[in-house]
């Protein structure tokens, strides 16, 4: 969710640039940092914002400086031409007695930039701003859009990863069922041993204990339902990230039970390589819109 855009526009009074910057955030949060004369456009911008960007925190700075103070050399000195035309007519009808010295001159450079740089906006200057404003957030959410499709290769890659994980737990459970099996055996052989008549209840109670303990079959094919619906939801538009990191939560549960669940050792140590992947998975999930 990290990106960087920026757009430029100047017209007869202001330059305006703005620029968006986003980095990674759970929700999405908007700061505005615009002086005046667009300080009122805040809630708009942010309106800009949201209509593009579904989560992040996203940064827009707008500077907007007086038109003439991007003029080069030539235009700067056509401007002072006309001051000077200016107050010689002033003169010819009586209203001023003398030629502009250089400091009234520069007095009166500082006025127009006060008033092209301070002065009230009128609406089509605003709507200046806030177009500026979308092909910002346009040139952003393009290079999010271009983050993101790597984000996506790098979510396909721990994926391939963690489905062969759990598919391995799969394979070793068909070898835990028969282990178990032997293990009842030797179980009821025990009883068998101790002498007296076998008490059914006890057998049966041994048999569903032993079948709590280490049969996960509906964890490994709950945990296949989320791992199709991972790779479902990647391959979608839109913003799907915080599905991603929900399905990641999902995941990281039903390989918490399956550990707690199996006694076996070969077992255990996948449910820990499944769970340093899912955290992986879960950390890049994080990272997309």
């Amino acid at each position: 969710m990290t990106g960087y855009g920026e757009a430029s526009v100047i017209d007869r009074r202001h330059r305006v640039t703005v620029t968006a910057r986003s980095v990674n955030h759970r929700g999405l949060d908007v700061a505005v940092r615009v002086r005046s004369p667009f300080r009122t456009l805040e809630p708009e911008l942010r309106t800009v914002v949201a209509e593009e960007v579904r989560r992040g925190r996203v940064e827009i700075g707008v500077e907007a400086e007086p038109a003439w103070e991007t003029a080069g050399l030539d235009e700067t000195d056509a401007v002072v031409e006309r001051l000077q035309q200016t107050v010689r007519r002033w003169r010819r009808r009586g209203i001023v007695s003398a030629e502009l010295s250089a400091g009234e001159l520069l007095s009166a450079i500082r006025t127009l930039r006060h008033e092209s740089g301070d002065g009230a906006s009128g609406p089509a200057e605003r709507e200046l701003v806030v177009a500026t404003c979308r092909r910002a957030v346009a040139s952003l959410v393009l290079e999010r859009e271009r983050e993101g499709q790597v984000l996506a290769d790098s979510l396909k890659e721990h994926l391939a990863s963690l489905r062969a994980c759990v598919g391995a737990l799969a394979a070793r459970r068909s070898e835990v069922v028969g282990e178990a099996a032997g293990e009842l055996e030797r179980r009821v052989g025990e009883l068998l041993g101790i002498g007296g008549p076998l008490d059914p209840a006890r057998v049966v109670q041994e048999v569903a204990l032993l079948v709590e303990r280490s049969d996960t079959s509906e964890e490994l094919e709950r945990l296949d339902g989320h791992l199709e619906g991972f790779k479902a939801v990647i391959e979608e538009s839109g913003a799907v990230g915080r599905r991603l990191v929900f399905l990641s939560q999902e995941i990281l549960r039903e390989l918490n039970t399956v550990g707690s669940k199996c006694r076996d050792l070969e077992m255990q140590r996948g449910v820990v390589e499944g769970k340093v992947l899912c955290e992986q998975l879960r950390e890049q999930a994080q990272n997309v819109e």
